[in-house]
């Protein structure tokens, strides 16, 4: 029997770690990136650029069974985002890639919900009008959604899992956030990567998933309680404020991935980023 095949589109780490575990499984992974020296043995290497209209029209030769897009944006203006969300999705619409696949998944974030005051928010919630950044990448659910069957939106929350990481590293230089009550939530890179292959083999078995998930863990907590669990984890003191924006303010619910049957490796910011001090200081 054919082997399932999955084409990342945007393989930054993300897509590594997604590659490597349906890789491990048994599916074909092709993987598209500007640089493909650094994609592991065993991929199937596309260089190319996802804003070209010319690097995308090439991809649905390859007649993969499902698309995986993880986007960045290309500057952090709402021209940026534009260009890294709304624009390839719906150059690779255009083209006939998300028609011709079984399903796919598009990596969102919680960015784009309205709520800013520490509420709650779940798939249902309202989605931002006032934000520019935001705005684009709603446009950019909305195009994968309606072109692709069997589509699915992943809404992360803060990715976290690298060494050392924004969080910390901003800790380590005596910085912690004026606004210690703003709500903030997380996903580690490993939780988020499994996520997406949870969702990649319901689609091969035959089983329906949802059109959009909260990809976050179950523990929203605020950026003090957090800071104040990693300064004494890390031996840290002597901090003083830095500058935060407060657009990510609200609590997000993974409640329909969770009923779904995924189960998180890190459930909190403390499983988390105990596993991630534990790997790298003595």
């Amino acid at each position: 029997m054919k082997s399932p095949h999955v084409l990342i589109v945007g393989c930054g780490d993300l897509g590594l770690r997604l590659g490597l575990q349906l890789m491990a499984e048994g599916w074909s992974v092709s993987a598209m990136r500007r640089r493909v020296d650094r994609l592991p043995e065993g991929f199937s290497p596309i260089a190319g650029d996802y804003t070209q209209p010319d690097d995308i029209a090439g991809l649905i030769d390859l007649q993969p069974d499902y698309v995986v897009f993880t986007p960045l944006p290309t500057a952090r203006d709402s021209a940026g985002y534009h260009q890294g969300y709304a624009l390839p999705v719906a150059l690779m619409a255009d083209l006939g890639l998300l028609s011709a696949v079984k399903g796919g998944i598009f990596v969102s974030s919680t960015r784009v919900f309205a709520q800013t005051d520490g509420g709650w928010v779940d798939e249902n919630s309202p989605l931002t009008q006032s934000d520019p950044q935001g705005v684009s990448i709603v446009e950019a659910e909305h195009q994968f959604l309606a072109a692709c069957k069997n589509a699915t939106v992943l809404r992360a929350s803060g990715i976290y899992g690298d060494w050392p990481g924004m969080l910390i590293k901003r800790l380590q230089q005596g910085l912690c956030s004026p606004d210690p009550d703003r709500v903030s939530n997380r996903i580690h890179r490993d939780d988020l990567a499994g996520i997406m292959a949870f969702c990649l083999r319901r689609l091969e078995q035959g089983e329906t998933n949802a059109p959009v998930y909260i990809a976050s863990d179950h523990r929203p907590a605020p950026v003090g309680e957090i800071e104040a669990w990693l300064i004494e984890r890390l031996g840290l003191s002597a901090m003083t404020g830095a500058a935060t924006s407060r657009l990510a303010n609200r609590r997000c619910s993974s409640q329909r991935l969770q009923s779904a049957g995924y189960r998180f490796s890190y459930p909190d910011y403390q499983t988390g980023f105990s596993r991630l001090i534990s790997e790298h200081l003595p």
